[in-house]
């Protein structure tokens, strides 16, 4: 049977790692729109850059709320709350 705490600690898991992937294709989105000519694929790829910011705009909003919450463990939402808070590279 999972519990309320080990299902917090699995998503705080997963938001962690979701930001870390988050922050690799941001970097590797980066490099692509320093070197895109082609002005239909640079919209694209704004779009996409857009649609990651709000993504981690989200994570931390999700993280802020569960670092309010009662966990046993309150140094995983902590942490969650710090990545998320970091600003993607530019």
């Amino acid at each position: 049977m999972t519990t309320t705490t080990q299902t917090s600690e699995s998503l705080i898991g997963s938001l962690c790692r979701e930001m870390a992937a988050l922050r690799q294709s941001w970097q590797l989105l980066n490099g692509h729109l320093s070197a895109c000519r082609d002005a239909k694929l640079r919209l694209r790829l704004g779009r996409e850059a857009a649609r990651l910011q709000r993504r981690r705009l989200e994570i931390q909003r999700l993280a802020r709320t569960m670092a309010r919450l009662p966990l046993r463990d309150p140094l995983g939402a902590s942490f969650l709350l710090e990545v998320a808070a970091r600003p993607l590279p530019g």
